[in-house]
């Protein structure tokens, strides 16, 4: 076998296995309410997902909220983005997303996650409503003591 007819079985065999996935995935749609937003949280830090898509899901160089993606309208094509992405990513790569597949989130994280990343708000908040920022911002406006 040549290596085109190789990579296009592998492919192939990719597709098949995401499709049976989406239907577990889809079945597993109505638990998304069930994930954990707080773990979520954690696993989405823990796993530098906001180095691309910013703590808040709108700001970074892949936005989450405000884009409209299909990438995060329901579980299950979430699911199998980062299940193709670890499946697939390696044969075919496209992008920097690194590659989760169920050896490095269960099922259980990746609703988590998902939950989490449902939370996320089309708008930043303002300064104001961010102690913190705003305070390192006042202090870094004031002369420096000598």
């Amino acid at each position: 076998m040549n290596s085109t007819l190789i990579r296009m079985t592998k492919a192939i065999g990719v597709l098949f296995a995401a499709m049976a996935l989406a239907v577990r995935a889809f079945a597993a749609d109505a638990a998304a309410a069930a994930g954990d937003t707080a773990r979520g949280k954690r696993l989405y830090h823990d796993h530098g997902c906001y180095g691309c898509h910013g703590f808040n899901g709108n700001t970074g160089a892949r936005d989450l909220v405000g884009t409209n993606s299909p990438l995060i309208a329901d579980l299950a094509t979430f699911t199998m983005y980062l299940r193709l992405r670890g499946d697939q990513a390696p044969l075919l790569p496209s992008s920097r997303m690194p590659n989760y597949p169920a050896s490095a989130l269960s099922d259980a994280q990746v609703r988590d996650i998902y939950a989490y990343v449902r939370t996320f708000k089309a708008e930043a908040p303002t300064v104001k409503d961010v102690p913190t920022l705003q305070a390192i911002l006042e202090s870094a406006s004031r002369p420096k003591a000598r």
